[in-house]
């Protein structure tokens, strides 16, 4: 995602808008591959100071990602405001401590601050539907669909099965 900023050379200080919109590919989040099923769109404005370019926004993505649970592709909208500073690279070591994305020419590469700022609004866990089941343990079966006959059998050889009827008792007391 290609920034121009030209129109704001000429208005140093002032907000210039923007819209950008860019088909995306792959990525990879918490272990999973994801894909951006349409492009990222972001919109916002910019502002030349000096040496600094302010760029602030909001970036909206629609996210492909297996469910957590179940394994089903699952579609996930998110949108991320975005704030950050580019620098121009004068090819001098950067001060410890000293925020921001470095620029060269008249350009500015703002696909790693859109990135970061919509991959951290992803929730942790992304999940077909809030009460997905998930996946038999035991045989993989998609208990969204179907029970299946090994979950049944699972009480009967499960060593902790035993402690169930300790609460029984407990209960008729």
């Amino acid at each position: 995602m290609k920034l121009d900023m030209t129109k704001g050379i000429q208005r140093k200080g002032v907000d210039v808008a923007f819209d950008l919109l860019e088909p995306w590919g792959e990525d990879r989040w918490n272990g999973d591959a994801i894909a951006y099923v349409r492009p990222v769109s972001f919109s916002g404005t910019y502002m030349l100071a000096d040496e600094t370019v302010i760029v602030r926004g909001v970036a909206r993505a629609a996210i492909e990602s297996p469910c957590a649970r179940c394994l089903k592709p699952t579609v996930t909208e998110v949108s991320a405001e975005v704030s950050e500073a580019f620098i121009r690279d004068k090819g001098q070591e950067r001060e410890p401590g000293e925020d921001g994305y470095l620029y060269t020419g008249h350009v500015l590469e703002l696909d790693d601050a859109v990135r970061t700022a919509l991959l951290l609004e992803l929730p942790s866990r992304i999940l077909c539907r809030e009460d997905c089941r998930g996946l038999c343990p035991q045989c993989g079966a998609d208990l969204n669909v179907h029970e299946c006959s090994c979950q049944k059998d699972l009480t009967h050889r499960n060593p902790f099965s035993a402690l169930a009827s300790l609460l029984n008792e407990d209960e008729e007391v």
